[in-house]
């Protein structure tokens, strides 16, 4: 997290202007009555997928949640126009067709492991494009359009960082995502059995206001999970009250997202390692999810969030969990 940001009203006077939420939704779909919609995206592996484990582990009700899966096939080989022959084009056909088949495989089996787990076989739809400029390109595209409320990265357990997905496009997916306020991104861990509830970190920045109007948003028609709102106060830095207001702040965001009060804790720390305190206190509580805001001036997204950054540390150290960022 970074340092209290004396302007974290502009989050919502955007929202005002707009007619949106901080976290970009319209608001009318802030109400009790709507669905969780989110963009899964799917590999190859994906029947071990961390993120197809951790949405069927983390909902207790199902029933309010839409899924999009999303399988893009690898891309072809080009054929430059002087090669072209019906050979050639027979072939790129058959590859194209071949791929199709095999996301849709993916897909299929994805489907039944949710419609097993409890997910309404009826929310659930697919989508096998092609490959038109990137992966990457290609789910930031998606996720814009669809207007989904998370997109859900994850791969085998056992897998660094930088293998969540390829770091490439990783880099381009996050760094295409950061220009957008409506799309928190998740990237999960296989997770672990029992382990329930959001750490919701904040700092009074805009990105963090956003995280917590998503996590309102999620966690509302969650009744088994609650958020424990943590902001780590550095005395050297700010003082007590600017700490008490980030706390009730937030607390007003996640209300407004249909959060309600009595599952909402809230905890300030002393300290100047905020990475630290983070990790202490996610080992400590068994929490299912780490929900941060990721912001930072002067450099690039990826830098912000993977180099140097409470985001970075925080991750390299989390395990059977999942972690959160809103930009």
């Amino acid at each position: 997290m970074d340092t209290y940001t004396s302007d974290s009203g502009s989050v919502s006077r955007f929202a005002m202007a707009t007619g949106l939420s901080p976290a970009g939704r319209e608001k009318e779909t802030t109400t009790d009555s709507s669905d969780r919609h989110l963009l899964l995206t799917l590999s190859k592996h994906s029947k071990a997928g961390a993120g197809l484990e951790f949405i069927s582990h983390f909902f207790t009700s199902k029933e309010h949640v839409r899924l999009t899966l999303m399988h893009i096939p690898p891309s072809q080989a080009a054929v430059w126009a002087e090669e072209t022959s019906y050979e050639s084009l027979d072939a790129l056909e058959s590859q194209a067709a071949a791929a199709d088949k095999k996301g849709r495989l993916v897909i299929d089996q994805a489907r039944r492991k949710l419609v097993a787990a409890g997910f309404d076989k009826e929310k659930i739809e697919s989508k096998v494009p092609s490959v038109q400029k990137s992966k990457a390109h290609d789910i930031v595209r998606e996720a814009r359009k669809g207007r989904y409320d998370a997109v859900v990265l994850g791969r085998r357990p056992q897998m660094g960082l930088a293998d969540v997905m390829d770091q490439s496009l990783c880099r381009e997916l996050l760094e295409g995502l950061a220009d957008s306020i409506s799309f928190p991104v998740w990237i999960c861990r296989l997770p672990e059995k029992g382990r329930k509830n959001v750490l919701l970190c904040v700092d009074g920045s805009d990105p963090s206001e956003r995280m917590a109007d998503h996590t309102g948003f999620i966690l509302a028609r969650e009744p088994g999970h609650t958020v424990t709102v943590f902001h780590v106060h550095d005395p050297s830095k700010s003082n007590p009250l600017d700490a008490e207001g980030v706390i009730e702040r937030t607390v007003d965001v996640l209300k407004e997202a249909g959060m309600p009060e009595d599952r909402i804790v809230t905890l300030i720390q002393r300290g100047a390692n905020p990475a630290r305190l983070i990790q202490e206190k996610y080992d400590a509580g068994n929490f299912a999810a780490v929900a941060i805001g990721s912001a930072g001036s002067g450099r690039g997204f990826w830098n912000k969030l993977f180099v140097g950054s409470v985001a970075r540390d925080v991750f390299k150290e989390l395990h059977g969990a999942a972690m959160w960022i809103c930009f």
